[in-house]
């Protein structure tokens, strides 16, 4: 495993439509990601050797193949490690989180969310979050802001 993670979400990060809107579909039968955050991720992981796990409530009905072969049909230039593990008694992505943190025993790492729970993080966490806007995802502003974190923790 790499020192490095990418704690990545896909709603409100690459997947940009607004909640009451049907998501627009790809030739491989999944929803289209956002071009631009496509290529802002893929700027970002250029900078950083990352390794990508997935935070999405989406990992619940694909498999890591099936979640790497929709990655890799939409130009993203890294496959996905793993997921975050399903834990039973946490209620919100903020304790998802933290028990992903505390069970792999990581310090170097990003988190890439627009999950509101977040704001709720310690501050040494909440340091490595990039906290996007649903309908505006992971776009240049939020690549500038991630540069800047992975450049002041190196």
């Amino acid at each position: 495993m790499n020192d490095k993670l990418l704690i990545l979400d896909l709603d409100g990060v690459l997947l940009t439509n607004p909640s009451w809107k049907a998501d627009r579909i790809h030739s491989d039968g999944y929803s289209e990601f956002n071009e631009s955050c496509v290529e802002n991720l893929n700027r970002l992981l250029t900078l950083a050797e990352f390794d990508i796990w997935l935070s999405s409530t989406r990992r619940t009905v694909k498999t890591l193949t099936e979640f790497n072969l929709i990655f890799k049909n939409r130009g993203i230039k890294k496959a996905i490690v793993g997921f975050l593990p399903k834990y039973s008694h946490c209620r919100n992505r903020k304790e998802e989180i933290l028990n992903f943190i505390t069970e792999f025993k990581t310090s170097d790492f990003l988190i890439i969310d627009d999950d509101k729970s977040l704001n709720g993080l310690e501050s040494e966490i909440k340091k490595k979050l990039i906290l996007t806007v649903l309908t505006k995802g992971f776009d240049s502003e939020k690549l500038k802001e991630a540069i800047n974190k992975i450049n002041n923790c190196n």
